[in-house]
C-alpha cells in the first residue's frame, strides 16, 4: 500500500475540509493510505505559540512516504508556507505536489484564475456596463494574489479604463477586512464603486455585509464577486457570483501526478486547471434562489451553534485534570456525552507523547520539536479508553497494529507556548462533522498539558493542591475532592448500567451544642460525626464534609438496601459513641439519599437527597417534641 502525506492549514475552513475529504476518497479508492499534517493560526499575543505550531512539519518521517502534497495558501502563520516548501525541497525524496501555488522545485496543480478574473472583469464592464470596478486583493506574499491583481489591471487596461490607487484595496483572504475595504473604496473615490471584485469568497461576503451595514444594497448599489465558490457564498443573500475550482479535479490531478511518477511516465511540472464562473445575484445576473437548498445552510448553522455551545466546556473540563490519565478521561467524557452530534463523529483519537526517558510518566520535559521516538499513551473512541505505554518510531505516526488502515489520519500537534508535548492523531471518515471543534479541542489540550507539566514540576504546589482536597477540621475529603470523585465515578458508570448513591447527611442540634457548650464542643461533634461516616462507608466510596455540619457520601450501588444498611451502620456507631463518651449532649445524624444513573441530572439527584435528609431531620424533631 502506497503512503501519501499532505500538509494543510486551517482545517476548519470549507475548502480545506472538502479537499481533505476528496483526497481521502481518491487515495482510498486507489489503495493508498493518506496522512494529513494539520496546523492552525495562533492569533495570540504570545508569539511562542506560533513558533511551535509551525514546527508540526517535523513530526512525519518524509522517507516513509511515496508522495507528498503541500497546500501553501492554507497556512495562516506568516512564513510557514515558505518554511515547509524549503524543508520539503531539502529532505523529500518522493514526488511533491504543490496545490494552487506554483513552485518550480515541485509538481504544481494551479488554477486558471488569471483567465477567470479577466472574464469576470469583462463581465462587469461589458455585460453590466460598469466602469467603476474596484478590486480587493489576497495576501500579496502569495503568487496567486499577484496573478489575480494583474488579471484585473490588464483587463481594465484592455477595456480602456484607468485603475487608480483608490480602486485597489489590499486584503488578506480572510473575513476581517470588509469594513476597512468598503470605507477605503468610498473615501478614495469621488463616486461610489459600481462593482467590487474580491480575490476570494470570504472577502466577498465580508464586503457584502459591510455594505449592508452602510445602507448599500447588493447588487443595486454595488455589485460584488468572489472566488472559490464555497458553500457559504452559494447560500448568502444575495448569492455570490464566484469562480469555482473543483476539489475533485484538484485531488484527481494530484493523484495522477503520483501515478505517472510511480510508473515512470513523464508528467508536466505545472498542471493548470480551468475554472468555471458561477453567475449569481450579487453581480446583477438575476437568478432564481433555490430555497430548498437552504436546508444545508440551516444544518451548517446548527453545527456552528452546537460547536459554539460545546467549546467553552472543553477548558472547564480539562482544568480539573491533574495527570495525563485524568485528562484523557475528561476528553472521553466530553466527546461522548452527546452534547455535540453523535459520539462516533469524533472517530478514534490517538494520543502520542514525546519520549521522556528517565522521567516519571506524569512529568513532561521541555521539548521544542517532536522526538525521534514517541509513546502511544491512549486511544479514545466512543467505545471507551485504552491506555498504553507503547514506544515507537515517529515515522509510523501511530503504531501499525493499533490503527485502522482504511481511514485517513489527521495529525495535530499538542503544545503550549514553547513546550511541545506530542501530537493527537485522529482517524475519521468525515472530518467535516467536527471541523468546528478541532481547533478549540487542539488548543484546550495543549493548555491542559501545560498545567499538568507545571504542577508535576513544582512538587510544593502539588503538595499544597493535594492538601486543598482535605477538610482542615475533620481530615476527611472536602467539597472540591467530592466533585473530583463524582467526575471519576460518573465516567466509570458511562460504561456500565450501574447506579450510584448520593447520600446527604447533616448533624442534628449543632446550634444547640455551640450555643450551650461552646464552639469547641461543636467542632468535636463535627469531627466525631466525620470519623463515623468515613469509617462506616462502603468500599470504593467517599465521605466528604461539604460545609458546616453538612456531609455527602457517594458510592456505586444498584441496591437500595446498601443505602439503608449504611444508615443503620452509622446509627449504630452513633449510639455506641453516645454510650461511651462523657458528653452532656447526644450525637445525632440525619440522612437522605437518592440513586442516580448515567442519564440522570447530577444536581437534581443531590437536591432530592437534600430534601429527603431534611424530611428525616424534621421527623426527628417532631418525635422529640411529642
Amino acid at each position: 500500500m502506497r503512503k501519501i502525506l499532505c500538509f494543510v492549514g486551517e482545517l476548519n475552513v470549507d475548502f480545506q475540509t472538502q479537499l481533505t475529504k476528496k483526497l481521502s476518497d481518491i487515495m482510498t479508492k486507489n489503495d493508498c493510505e493518506i496522512h494529513f499534517i494539520a496546523n492552525f493560526d495562533t492569533n495570540v499575543a504570545n508569539a511562542l505559540y506560533g513558533e511551535i505550531e509551525r514546527k508540526i512539519f517535523t513530526i512525519p518521517d518524509l522517507n516513509v512516504y511515496d508522495g507528498i502534497i503541500t497546500c501553501p495558501d492554507t497556512f495562516a502563520i506568516p512564513g510557514m508556507d515558505t518554511e515547509i516548501a524549503n524543508y520539503l525541497a531539502e529532505n523529500a525524496k518522493c514526488p511533491v505536489v504543490s496545490l494552487r501555488v506554483p513552485d518550480e522545485r515541485f509538481y504544481s496543480i494551479t488554477l486558471g484564475d488569471y483567465d477567470a478574473v479577466c472574464e469576470i472583469t469583462r463581465h462587469f464592464v461589458v455585460e453590466h456596463k460598469k466602469e467603476r470596478v474596484c478590486f480587493m486583493t489576497g495576501r500579496m506574499e502569495l503568487e496567486d494574489a499577484h496573478r489575480r491583481l494583474a488579471a484585473y489591471k490588464n483587463t481594465m487596461e484592455e477595456l480602456g479604463i484607468e485603475v487608480t490607487e483608490g480602486m485597489v484595496f489590499y486584503g488578506d483572504y480572510w473575513r476581517e477586512k470588509g469594513d476597512e475595504a468598503v470605507d477605503w473604496f468610498i473615501k478614495k473615490n469621488d463616486k461610489l464603486p459600481q462593482a467590487i471584485i474580491c480575490s476570494n469568497d470570504y472577502m466577498a461576503i465580508s464586503v457584502c455585509n459591510a455594505s449592508a451595514k452602510r445602507g448599500l444594497k447588493i447588487p443595486e448599489d454595488i455589485c460584488v464577486s468572489g472566488l472559490d465558490d464555497i458553500d457559504e457564498a452559494q447560500y448568502h443573500i444575495p448569492p455570490i457570483t464566484s469562480i469555482r475550482a473543483s476539489v475533485s479535479k484538484i485531488s484527481q490531478a494530484a493523484f495522477d501526478v503520483f501515478k505517472d511518477v510511480w510508473n515512470n511516465i513523464p508528467h508536466e511540472k505545472n498542471v493548470v486547471l480551468p475554472l468555471d464562473i458561477q453567475y449569481r445575484n450579487s453581480c446583477g445576473c438575476k437568478k432564481d434562489i433555490d430555497f430548498h437548498s437552504f436546508q444545508k445552510l440551516y444544518d451548517q448553522k446548527e453545527l456552528y451553534l452546537s460547536a459554539l455551545n460545546f467549546s467553552p466546556y472543553l477548558g472547564l473540563d480539562f482544568e480539573s485534570a491533574e495527570s495525563f490519565d485524568e485528562l484523557v478521561t475528561c476528553v472521553h467524557m466530553r466527546l461522548t456525552n452527546k452534547s455535540y452530534g453523535h459520539p462516533d463523529d469524533f472517530g478514534t483519537l490517538y494520543f502520542c507523547l514525546c519520549d521522556e526517558s528517565g522521567k516519571n510518566s506524569s512529568e513532561f520535559e521541555k521539548t521544542v520539536t517532536c522526538t525521534e521516538n514517541m509513546y502511544l499513551r491512549a486511544i479514545v473512541s466512543s467505545k471507551g479508553i485504552n491506555s498504553y505505554n507503547v514506544r515507537f518510531n515517529k515515522g509510523e505516526i501511530v503504531p501499525m497494529e493499533y490503527r485502522k488502515h482504511s481511514y485517513p489520519m489527521y495529525v495535530f500537534s499538542l503544545h503550549c507556548k514553547e513546550f511541545f508535548y506530542g501530537y493527537m492523531a485522529v482517524q475519521n471518515k468525515d472530518i467535516s462533522k467536527i471541523k468546528n471543534l478541532i481547533k478549540p479541542l487542539h488548543f484546550a489540550l495543549g493548555n491542559a498539558l501545560e498545567k499538568i507539566r507545571i504542577f508535576s514540576e513544582n512538587k510544593m504546589v502539588q503538595a499544597l493542591r493535594e492538601q486543598s482536597y482535605v477538610d482542615e477540621l475533620t481530615g476527611i475529603p472536602n467539597r472540591r475532592s467530592m466533585e473530583r470523585f463524582i467526575r471519576k465515578l460518573y465516567e466509570r458508570l458511562q460504561h456500565t448500567e450501574q447506579q450510584f448513591c448520593i447520600m446527604s447527611l447533616d448533624l442534628d442540634g449543632l446550634k444547640y451544642i455551640n450555643d450551650t457548650f461552646g464552639h469547641l464542643e461543636g467542632d468535636i461533634a463535627i469531627k466525631t460525626a466525620a470519623k463515623i461516616l468515613d469509617a462506616a462507608k462502603p468500599e470504593y466510596s467517599m465521605a466528604a464534609r461539604t460545609g458546616g455540619d453538612e456531609f455527602i457520601v457517594l458510592f456505586a450501588s444498584d441496591d437500595t438496601e446498601d443505602a439503608e444498611n449504611y444508615i443503620k451502620e452509622i446509627t449504630a456507631r452513633v449510639e455506641k459513641t453516645n454510650k461511651e463518651w462523657d458528653k452532656p449532649y447526644k450525637l445525632s445524624v440525619s440522612a437522605g439519599y437518592e440513586y442516580c444513573n448515567r442519564n440522570d441530572e447530577m444536581l437534581l439527584c443531590m437536591h432530592k437527597a437534600d430534601i429527603k435528609m431534611y424530611e428525616n431531620k424534621k421527623a426527628k424533631k417532631k418525635n422529640r417534641t411529642n
